[in-house]
């Protein structure tokens, strides 16, 4: 009999723990983790810088002579293929700060992506070196591990600690592919334009044609303007990688105050920062 209300007692005992780790996770508000990591996911997943990246051997064309096209058809061919590198690196970052968003709502989905299939994702990835890889795998693993947990509080602390660094390092490899491989793509295709129109304005044979040569400069102006608005744009995302990586510092330095009112005033702030750096971004895009 005592044995029997000694077992009734513990049960009791475990049952209130239960309740009150899952009332105070209840009650503790993620909503700034939640605007942060939403913002986060749309803004990494900005796709337009990679697709321009692609076209420009199509581009120019009109600025090379014919016997150059070939060449230019296999640099598309190239870029085709080093596509995979770029869209693993940003749906990485998508896909983990979807998780992340997940756990601050309660509406936690399964990382149905297979690990498997991961592997061969890596090996097309041919721009990433070892290490770049390696975080992909460790923060891709991270994910599929992660639990739904009743008490949300320790699954975000967890996943926030586990994921900085492998998370740091994505955003790292990122930013290196835009700003040593596109930026530079784009000024010479810049300096291609200028040779181009030039060429044409300033040769010596030329007759004098008012109408024609303004036309040209007009032309020539609108040209070498959209590809200045397409290095903005990638110095605009370049700003945007920089606001993911400072806020989720943040929440790993301060993963022990994840709930705080202090704590949802200051990452607020990273995220505000974070939304205008990425409605500049869209805004730059749309001219």
């Amino acid at each position: 009999m005592t044995g029997s209300l000694l077992i009734c007692r513990s049960f009791a005992w475990t049952l209130a723990l239960v309740f009150f780790a899952t009332a105070v996770s209840g009650c503790v508000s993620f909503k700034e983790i939640k605007a942060f990591a939403s913002v986060s996911a749309n803004a990494a997943s900005h796709d337009a810088l990679t697709r321009n990246y692609i076209e420009a051997p199509d581009r120019r064309k009109q600025y090379q002579p014919e016997k150059f096209h070939g060449e230019l058809e296999a640099q598309k061919a190239r870029r085709e293929a080093q596509r995979a590198s770029l869209d693993l690196l940003q749906q990485t970052v998508t896909d983990y700060m979807q998780a992340l968003e997940g756990l601050a709502t309660g509406d936690i989905r399964p990382y149905d992506k297979s690990l498997t299939n991961l592997s061969s994702d890596l090996n097309d990835a041919t721009l990433l070196d070892r290490n770049e890889k390696e975080a992909v795998e460790a923060l891709s693993t991270i994910l599929a591990r992660t639990v739904t947990a009743t008490y949300r509080l320790h699954e975000l602390k967890k996943i926030v600690e586990e994921s900085n660094q492998p998370l740091l390092d994505i955003i790292s490899a990122t930013r290196k592919i835009v700003k040593k491989g596109i930026a530079p793509d784009l000024q010479v295709e810049s300096t291609l334009v200028e040779r181009y129109y030039d060429n044409f304005m300033l040769a010596p044979d030329n007759p004098p044609e008012p109408v024609a040569m303004a036309l040209a400069k007009e032309v020539r102006a609108e040209a070498l303007g959209r590809l200045e608005n397409r290095l903005r744009s990638i110095q605009a995302y370049g700003v945007v990688l920089e606001k993911i990586a400072g806020g989720h510092q943040y929440l790993y330095d301060h993963r022990d105050m994840i709930g705080d009112d202090e704590f949802g005033r200051q990452l607020k702030q990273y995220t505000g920062e974070l939304r205008a750096a990425y409605k500049s971004l869209l805004d730059i895009s749309r001219e």
